[in-house]
């Protein structure tokens, strides 16, 4: 029996060392969060190994140093024995393992030190239990930022984690004013302008949540203007957090090579003190609507994207102007529309619907700043259809300064030009197009409608009739002859009456 009992202890030892140094199995490991196309590498900076099961059936786990990677920890934490680094590792709090594997990453990499596992894939399959750093060693898309993922796969054979994607976030807008009106909106995606007016645009640009894992952050704002927009270098205003700055950046206009038309470029915006990584940065400018700009759809687009450093482990060191970093990372484009109408006038006779020449017209528009109608352009003359281009909403007066010859001039026509749009979308599209008259009735619609539109084109349309005059007596003409004969005829009268009274007296 005492034999029995101590051939028993010596298996149950036997059971106990053979469990504290077995492996623990292999594990997959699958990563969720990153653009599809991103590759990774596995750095198994511990080994795991099975340590059996404490008394209440928790796994016990023995961590051993990678030999690959013993002297950059060694570096990192400064400690030279496998087990203090272990020590200095689980008592690293959440911002400091995040700290901790961005320093050991950068380590990493400027040693030359090769993964353990790569993949092209989501999944590392099989691998050896262990302490991993995993990187992000190419984004799968052009807004993509390099993560990093510091997992513990002990005890676990099936493992998901999530990566921690840095992205800026850029906004584009342009604001709306009525000059009829004096009434401006916030920002927006849409809007509508006459011809040469000053067009406000607002960019607005974050930066990446780990800005502060980079030496250098290089942030370049990239702007693209239809042909009907003619940007204005001077009215550049670049602000942090709301506050106006006046150095740190450069606006570019000449030399570009990705049909941009300016681009605000930060070459390192870390050399700016007061950025923090839950800064705003704007940029506000204008552009000028000029005779290039199409007419109703699809309107004059304004297009804006943002690029940024991805990758705190490559920058570039920042020495010269246009020392782009290798690895940038671009939000997609972002883009705001900017419409304008035209009204087309025809001149007929109001007999017989013939077109009529002779006539000259004058656009007035009114303007609240100013309580009167100021004329749009100049005055058309020697047509019969009469085209003012580049209008917008609001509030007008078609004056006719000049009738066709023997016709009588019409009086003045007093309308208003409504329109709406999208003013949140991806890419805003002209929603409606109706004229109103001096008391707000529409009457671009229905079968007394004096005016018409066609949304499309962003065209007003109207018809004018004339008719002509009649004609007047003046001094000289038919009408004194006739006066002088009856008037000879009631002498003559006269002279008879009385020569026939004296008779019979």
């Amino acid at each position: 029996m005492k034999k029995m009992r101590k051939l028993l202890a010596v298996l149950l030892t036997m059971v106990m060392v053979f469990a504290m140094s077995a492996n623990v199995f292999a594990a997959n490991i699958t990563i969720e969060g990153g653009a599809a196309g991103s590759e990774y590498a596995a750095y198994k900076l511990l080994n795991a190994t099975d340590g059996g099961a404490n008394e209440d059936g928790a796994l016990k786990v023995a961590y051993t140093l990678n030999e690959k990677y013993t002297a950059v920890l060694q570096e990192v934490t400064g400690a030279q024995e496998q087990t203090e680094i272990i020590a200095y590792i689980q008592a690293l709090d959440a911002e400091g393992i995040r700290t901790f594997a961005d320093t050991v990453y950068g380590k990493i990499t400027a040693a030359g030190l090769e993964a353990d596992y790569t993949t092209a894939t989501d999944k590392f399959e099989n691998v050896d239990q262990g302490y991993y750093l995993i990187a992000e060693t190419k984004t799968g898309n052009a807004a993509d930022t390099v993560s990093l993922v510091m997992l513990d796969t002990a005890g676990d054979n099936d493992i998901t984690v999530q990566t921690k994607e840095d992205i800026p976030i850029l906004e584009k807008k342009v604001q709306e004013k009525n000059d009829s009106t004096g009434t401006t909106t916030d920002w927006q995606d849409g809007a509508d302008y006459d011809i040469n007016d000053e067009v406000p645009f607002k960019l607005t640009g974050t930066v990446a949540d780990n800005y502060d894992e980079y030496d250098r952050y290089y942030y370049v704002f990239h702007d693209k203007m239809s042909e009907g927009l003619t940007f204005d270098a001077d009215s550049v205003e670049v602000k942090v957090d709301g506050v106006k700055i006046t150095s740190g950046y450069r606006v570019v206009t000449e030399g570009l090579s990705d049909g941009c038309t300016f681009e605000v470029v930060f070459d390192d915006l870390k050399a700016i003190d007061t950025v923090t990584k839950d800064s705003v940065i704007t940029v506000e400018f204008t552009a000028t609507l000029n005779d290039k700009a199409v007419i109703g759809q699809p309107g004059n687009p304004n297009e804006a994207k943002l690029e940024y450093s991805n990758n705190p482990y490559n920058t570039g060191d920042g020495d010269d102007e246009d020392d782009k970093p290798d690895d940038t990372g671009e939000t997609p484009w972002d883009k705001v529309i900017v419409f304008t109408y035209e009204l087309n006038v025809d001149k007929t006779d109001g007999d017989t619907d013939a077109k009529l020449e002779g006539a000259e017209f004058a656009l007035y528009k009114f303007d609240d700043a100013t309580g009167e109608y100021i004329q749009v352009g100049e005055t058309i003359k020697g047509v019969t259809t009469f085209t003012f281009t580049g209008l917008d909403a609001g509030q007008y007066k078609l004056v006719e300064t000049k009738a066709p010859e023997g016709y009588n001039k019409v009086e003045d026509i007093y309308f208003t030009i409504e329109a709406t749009y999208e003013t949140e979308a991806a890419d805003p599209k002209l929603l409606t197009l109706v004229v109103k008259d001096a008391e707000g009735e529409v009457i671009s619609e229905g079968e007394e409608a004096t005016f018409g539109t066609v949304l499309e084109a962003g065209e007003v349309n109207t018809t004018v009739e004339n008719f002509a005059g009649f004609e007047l007596p003046s001094t000289g003409g038919m009408g004194t002859t006739i006066l002088y004969v009856a008037g000879a005829v009631m002498v003559l009268g006269a002279a008879v009456v009385l020569v026939t009274r004296r008779r019979m007296s």
